[in-house]
């Protein structure tokens, strides 16, 4: 287990004195051009993990200023780190690229090496998640990005097409109202929709269900026998936390007859496709999704062995629930394969997209667009799931299905799981925030430029500051005069 050097808070004070001497060297001017007008702010950004922290950083890097960052969960603990996220190692490499607007400083392998060592970095394959949670915050602190914790949008609604969006709040002191030209969604896997648990689980006693995000008191299922529906890297990081607060038994389930063995995202991680995936036309857009979808990709390795070093554990390939009923004392399960019977079900099936789902845009999903209104019924066909979710515009943005030229639904940016078709499955997640942060940062720049740009061009022919201009020859430095005269 790592454990952090005895000397780490002299190597993090030092780091930051980095930071901010490299930060003061790639600044420019650090002129904020933007803010807040009239009670709006330029952007709101919904969601305080490593997806809005990165997009605050780099909104202000570029001089945009009166940036809100809020959360639901309190400032300390945003992201799904410290609540559904079980795997005790991220799945992502640890080397993967990452956003430093310029500080190479505030990177994640530049904090890790403070903390832990030079020599633990070389030891690692994968992030620890806890060592994750605490980048994360320090990179929110070292930031200087404020945020507005245990507060959820109830709504956002439009005033006209033009006119700012109205935030609806509520939050540890009651209700209030926020005014935005821009809401960013950064609201991760669940921001499209919510959690997907299949209809043939709706029969059986709600304390005998959970979804893999739910939050679930594992010390509770001492001596449970549990089963699984999914086999994704979730499925296996939860059977493990079950044996672990010891579970009797734990089986996962699978549908298909074999694990996956190629993992299409690693070959995502590339900055061609990261940064160029909206080029791609929609027809290709679709096939890339439907692939993706079909060929899934494989649990990890480290969840897979954590799980399996548990007697108590079975993985059961080709073994799709057929039903499941509840007999008064316990869930029983029909596979093809016979019957199983179980305490507590847990279902590792994902998320759905449905924008109505959402209360934060409730007031806009029926006019949002979907994949649907852009696909054939065909290809509708082939994944419907897939073809719930929004068409976005180049910018992140909603797409009106009455206006969509013209309406405030394109200043409501999808950050999240809801850009999955549109923008790049990976514009939202670690490894594709150097280029969705990037593009997004760039897009609310050029939207809030073009907002603001009458006033200043007027503001530019208005400009009068002398800048001192001498003319003849260059006067003697007085010292020198002293010098010459001795």
């Amino acid at each position: 287990m790592l454990e952090p050097r005895p000397d780490a808070p002299a190597r993090l004070a030092a780091l930051e004195q980095e930071a901010a001497h490299q930060e003061a060297l790639s600044a420019g001017d650090g002129r904020a051009w933007v803010g807040e007008r009239d009670g709006e702010h330029p952007v709101v950004i919904v969601g305080a993990g490593q997806a809005g922290l990165v997009l605050a950083r780099g909104l202000r890097r570029r001089g945009v200023d009166d940036v809100v960052v809020l959360d639901a969960a309190p400032a300390h603990a945003t992201g799904p780190w410290t609540t559904y996220a079980r795997m005790h190692t991220m799945r992502t490499p640890k080397d993967i690229a990452w956003p430093t607007w310029g500080v190479p400083a505030v990177s994640p392998r530049a904090w890790f090496e403070a903390v832990y060592g030079e020599a633990a970095w070389h030891d690692i394959a994968y992030f620890p998640t806890v060592a994750w949670q605490g980048f994360l915050q320090w990179y929110r602190e070292v930031s200087g990005i404020a945020t507005i914790g245990s507060t959820t949008v109830t709504a956002i609604t439009p005033t006209t097409p033009d006119g700012p969006l109205r935030v609806g709040l509520d939050g540890p002191d009651g209700s209030w109202i926020l005014l935005a030209r821009h809401v960013v969604l950064a609201t991760g896997i669940e921001g499209a929709g919510g959690r997907h648990v299949p209809a043939l689980l709706d029969a059986l006693p709600r304390e005998r269900v959970r979804h893999t995000h739910d939050a679930i008191d594992f010390a509770a299922l001492d001596g449970a026998r549990i089963g699984i529906l999914g086999a994704g890297t979730g499925a296996f990081d939860n059977a493990a936390t079950a044996l672990e607060h010891g579970a009797a038994s734990v089986d996962v389930h699978m549908r298909r007859p074999a694990m996956p063995q190629v993992s299409p995202y690693r070959w995502m991680e590339f900055a061609g496709l990261i940064e160029n995936y909206g080029s791609f036309t929609d027809a290709q857009k679709w096939a890339f999704n439907v692939h993706l979808s079909a060929v899934d990709q494989p649990a990890t390795q480290n969840a897979i062995w954590r799980a399996h070093a548990f007697d108590g554990f079975r993985f059961r390939t080709s073994s799709p629930w057929q039903g499941v009923e509840w007999d008064g004392s316990e869930v029983i399960v029909t596979t093809p394969h016979g019957i199983h019977r179980y305490d507590l079900v847990i279902a590792a099936t994902g998320i759905v997209a449905d924008l109505a789902r959402r209360p934060e845009l409730a007031a806009v999903a029926a006019d949002a667009t979907v994949w649907s209104d852009r696909l054939t019924p065909a290809q509708v066909a082939q994944n419907p799931g897939l073809a719930a979710f929004p068409y976005l515009d180049g910018d992140f943005g909603l797409v009106s299905r009455s206006a969509p030229d013209a309406s405030a639904l394109s200043r409501i940016h999808m950050f999240n799981h809801g850009a999955r078709l549109s923008e790049g499955m990976l514009s939202h997640q670690i490894p594709g925030l150097v280029g969705g942060a990037t593009k997004l940062a760039a897009a609310l720049s050029r939207r809030l430029f073009a907002r603001d740009a009458d006033a200043l061009l007027t503001e530019y022919l208005a400009y009068d500051v002398p800048v001192g201009v001498h003319i003849g020859r260059r006067p003697a430095p007085a010292d020198a005069a002293v010098a010459w005269s001795g």
